[in-house]
């Protein structure tokens, strides 16, 4: 068995065909297939199920899929790690990052980097906390930025910080008491991501223990859609102090009462080999964070 058969398998697996998979690796279909019977011949099972509509890999394929990625993954990390310890500007890392946080964390970390790691190279993905977590999980990315609680017991999980939510709302907007009881907020329309976001499941559940049931007409994902809809007057919202807008001057944010922080988390796999790329970048997430995040509950 060689590395390039497992890669073949990858390219087949990913591309959909076996002619995908030439095309992605610059080579003939003839190729490609020879490599994957040799592969199927080593391990002794069938991997993939060829068909009119292409290829798709069997239950003993998905097993071999996943163990492949992992060894390219701890191969590129090692050819990496050499490169940094070269002098040579080869490091890569890969991180996500929740989009709630990332406006203020991406800019701040990537400067801190330059200054104490500048031959790293980081890809950087903005998406939701369950999305990032299965990335890990998954070795497709080595770390992420996410909401606790994290269950997955494939992750190692770092505590970074608290954070305080706030009501975002039209400046204007008259309220019994600053800061807001929750009540007071499930009075109004409020403006929430989906259910099953993490933010929204932790507001919820708040709600629920104080018997309260919120009226959310509008659900939407995008932080910053979430804001202009607020700012046009459609509803109230209740998001991380971070992501509250600071430059509309039509929207504000007060601190609520009785609603318990975010927490951030740090989550990478604790079967994956962290290079030293991906190890100086966890080390800039938890300094950029402990000094960059503002405390406090907000009120403006």
């Amino acid at each position: 068995m060689e590395l390039r058969h497992l890669d073949v398998l990858v390219a087949v697996a990913e591309s959909g065909s076996f002619t995908a998979a030439a095309e992605r690796l610059h080579t003939v279909q003839s190729n490609v297939s020879e490599q994957v019977r040799q592969l199927e011949r080593d391990i002794g099972v069938p991997l993939l199920i060829r068909s009119r509509k292409g290829a798709a890999t069997t239950e003993f394929g998905e097993v071999v899929l996943e163990r492949a990625r992992r060894i390219r993954a701890e191969i590129d990390a090692m050819l990496a790690d050499v490169s940094m310890l070269r002098g040579l500007e080869g490091g890569h890392s890969s991180i996500g990052v929740i989009g709630t946080a990332s406006k203020w964390l991406v800019p701040a970390l990537l400067a801190y980097l330059e200054e104490s790691a500048p031959g790293v190279r980081l890809r950087v993905t903005e998406g939701a906390s369950e999305r990032l977590i299965q990335d890990v999980a998954g070795a497709e990315l080595a770390l992420a930025v996410v909401t606790e609680p994290v269950s997955d017991a494939r992750l190692a999980v770092t505590h970074l910080r608290d954070e305080a939510l706030v009501a975002v709302v039209r400046r204007g907007a008259r309220f019994k008491r600053e800061p807001v009881p929750l009540q007071e907020l499930a009075e109004r329309r409020m403006i929430l991501p989906p259910r099953g976001n993490p933010l929204r499941d932790e507001i919820e559940d708040t709600a629920a223990e104080q018997g309260l049931t919120l009226n959310v007409p509008i659900e939407v994902e995008g932080v910053r859609l979430i804001n202009d809809l607020v700012a046009a007057g459609q509803g109230v919202s209740i998001l991380p102090q971070t992501a509250a807008p600071r430059d509309v001057p039509s929207v504000r944010d007060i601190g609520i009462a009785d609603l318990p922080p975010r927490r951030l988390a740090l989550v990478y796999s604790r079967n994956a080999y962290l290079s030293l790329a991906d190890e100086a970048v966890r080390e800039a997430i938890v300094h950029t964070v402990a000094q960059a995040m503002p405390r406090g509950k907000g009120t403006r």
